[in-house]
């Protein structure tokens, strides 16, 4: 009876295994172009420290932000499934991709000790789609 069960479990534990598939063209692609901040939280308190920020991602790796200064800086940045990765520029970061919807882009950061969330919209998009972005009567 072990040894039948053994072989009953067997082509689950190979299907488990494996390594996580490559992003398609088309993920990957969802990410290109220019955001802007609409919103940004600070240990989750509404903060308008970062208002302005933008984030730019190329289709071959580079990366643009003003993120922290007043003049744009050009780096890279490396994506790995939600996770993205910047480099050479003054503040390198990792963000955590928490949703990536149409044209809104929600991201999580940790700098100096604060976890930051950062609700983006692609730049030139209609608005309408962010929630909480609705008149109130």
């Amino acid at each position: 009876m072990r040894v039948f069960f053994f072989l009953l479990c067997l082509p689950f534990l190979f299907l488990s295994c494996g390594s996580d598939a490559e992003l398609s063209q088309d993920t990957a692609a969802q990410l290109e172009g220019r955001w802007e901040l609409v919103e940004a939280r600070r240990d989750n308190v509404k903060t308008g420290l970062l208002e302005g920020l933008y984030l730019v991602f190329g289709p071959a790796g580079e990366f643009e932000t003003n993120l922290l200064t007043d003049t744009p800086q050009r780096g890279t940045y490396r994506r790995e499934a939600e996770e993205i990765t910047t480099e050479g520029v003054e503040m390198p970061l990792t963000y955590q991709i928490v949703a990536l919807e149409g044209d809104v882009l929600t991201l999580q950061a940790r700098i100096e000790g604060y976890i930051f969330n950062f609700l983006m919209q692609r730049a030139g998009a209609a608005g309408g789609g962010i929630p909480g972005d609705q008149p109130t009567d």
